[in-house]
């Protein structure tokens, strides 16, 4: 028996996905390329933040504390 009006509270949209998919690409460009990269973007919907680097995490700071004023 199947439910098909399951709804997961934590779905991510479409569009956050996109935009994941995004800075996931720019990301695979650089590596192609030798170049470090820090990327991300702020959902409108709900604000949060994502950001992925191909820098070594040992020797990057959290690049939201970087952010910070």
């Amino acid at each position: 028996m199947t439910d098909s009006n399951i709804q997961v509270p934590d779905a991510l949209s479409i569009q956050r996905l996109q935009a994941m998919e995004f800075v996931a690409k720019m990301r695979a460009a650089a590596d192609r390329v030798g170049a470090g990269f820090i990327g991300g973007f702020i959902d409108p919907n709900t604000g949060e933040q994502f950001t992925m680097t191909n820098m070594n995490p040992s020797i990057t700071p959290d690049i939201t504390k970087l952010l910070e004023d």
